[in-house]
């Protein structure tokens, strides 16, 4: 408004070192204003500023939404929704929004703005957000530029017009669905594209081939090898390390066995002492790795990166010379977790190899009725937090009953408010009514009290969206 900004700087600097120009204002807060001094005219100018505006002319209306067809649940569902928009038990937005898609309701169309705006730096919560917009999320997606990514729900059928001149998200979801209803075509697609693509894009749609991986990739990724990108490069070489049969496979077994030999119960291992180009091609990263010597360091790729049938089981339990055990035993849980192999995981959990970082990745590659079993073995030397907190979600109704229950036995102790915390979130809704959920809390046990909380409100959650 003209003038405002005059008063507001009087305000600030004072009236004998800035005077107000009340000649600046409009003329029906001068008419208004008479002998009134500074405050007056900003008590006025306020007044004015609040009592509307004239309205805009010449704009086009927008186009109106493509209407939804699914039903919406019942009003005590929407409002715990809003609830959770506004910041309360937010975290379970997104099983409120999964849960709701799985039961066929959509989601009032006045939310659908707050989603998109919760969802634009929560990569996580984006294709909920994308399956609750239905058929608004492309009309959605011009409003803002912030919500982009809604977008990438715009595919429709074979429309060759989407990977040609669609923006890159639209790009990337025509070739993943493409890629999931037919691997050969979208193979196709991708190579007829790749050499005029940047980097960063070549990178991106490497990476979708994970889903649908087969020997018919294997050439494509091979000559990835040679790409300019180093990202790229190593992306391909993870694409190839997962190939089972592949030639990369063959020749990281061959550098395995030129480096490792078995004699007599015992690994001997000899340390590479360079690497050279065709080892740079394959993915092996010549940059020491912290704590670990750079000779060591290479021999842990190359064996992580070999299948593990160039190994056997029962070389688990030999000692070893030439590296420290865990060199081989991280390598081998590596690949153990790439090959997703129940047999290797099993034997590494339960000879208490030192595998680093990756228990709670070998546990998830067991069978879930076996996690129990695996977790009340390993929690003597592992904390139980860290051993499921890794674990898919929802867990097993065995594994929540049986964390549930430790919970139930601990004291107020601040210490299990993370294993709480997991738990809080992780437990399936059949197991929402557990005995903890009726025992009395005390002042002292805030985890307990919270871990309550959760799940008494997803409990409540499930029963709206029935």
């Amino acid at each position: 408004m003209r003038g405002w900004d005059g008063l507001v700087s009087s305000a600030l600097l004072g009236t004998e070192r800035r005077p107000p120009r009340f000649e600046e204002l409009p003329e029906k807060i001068q008419e208004q204003l008479g002998e009134g001094g500074l405050l007056d005219a900003a008590a006025l100018a306020t007044l004015y500023k609040r009592a509307g505006r004239t309205p805009l002319e010449g704009l086009t209306p927008l186009e109106p939404a493509v209407g939804e067809d699914r039903p919406l649940p019942r009003p005590v569902a929407i409002r715990r929704l809003a609830a959770m928009l506004t910041g309360f038990q937010t975290a379970a937005l997104g099983e409120w929004l999964r849960a709701a898609n799985e039961r066929g309701w959509g989601v009032p169309p006045e939310h659908l703005p707050a989603l998109a705006d919760y969802a634009r730096n929560r990569a996580e919560y984006r294709p909920l957000v994308i399956a609750a917009a239905g058929r608004r999320a492309s009309w959605l997606a011009d409003l803002n530029p912030d919500w982009r990514f809604l977008h990438d729900a715009v595919v429709e059928g074979n429309d060759l017009a989407i990977w040609t001149h669609g923006n890159a998200l639209q790009r990337r979801s025509w070739l993943r669905s493409l890629r999931r209803r037919d691997p050969a075509a979208a193979l196709e697609a991708l190579q007829e594209v790749w050499p005029t693509e940047p980097a960063a894009t070549r990178l991106d749609f490497l990476g979708l081939l994970a889903e649908q991986l087969s020997p018919a990739d294997e050439e494509f990724c091979e000559t990835a090898l040679d790409d300019r990108s180093k990202e790229v490069r190593r992306a391909a070489a993870t694409l190839l390390a997962r190939i089972p049969g592949s030639q990369y496979g063959e020749r990281m077994a061959q550098r395995v066995w030129s480096h490792l030999t078995v004699s007599q119960g015992v690994i001997a291992v000899t340390l590479p002492t360079r690497v050279d180009s065709s080892m740079l091609r394959d993915g092996i990263d010549p940059q020491p790795h912290e704590g670990l010597g750079k000779r060591a360091w290479w021999f842990r790729q190359i064996l992580a990166a070999a299948p593990l049938s160039a190994s056997k089981l029962e070389q688990l339990g030999m000692p070893v010379e030439g590296c420290a055990p865990e060199v081989v035993q991280v390598a081998w849980a590596e690949a153990a977790v790439r090959e997703r192999s129940a047999d290797w995981a099993r034997a590494l959990l339960t000879t208490n190899a030192t595998t680093d970082n990756r228990t709670a990745e070998l546990l998830r590659i067991l069978p879930p009725e076996e996690w129990v079993s695996a977790i009340e073995l390993l929690r003597a030397r592992i904390d139980l937090a860290d051993l499921v907190g890794g674990l898919p979600v929802p867990w097993p109704a065995p594994l929540a009953i049986f964390v549930l229950d430790q919970l139930a036995k601990l004291g107020p102790a601040r210490r299990w408010a993370r294993l709480a915390s997991i738990a809080a979130r992780a437990v399936p809704a059949d197991v929402l009514n557990h005995p903890i959920t009726r025992e009395p809390t005390g002042e002292e046990d805030t985890w307990r009290r919270r871990l309550v909380e959760t799940l008494i409100f997803r409990r409540e959650m499930y029963e709206e969206l029935s």
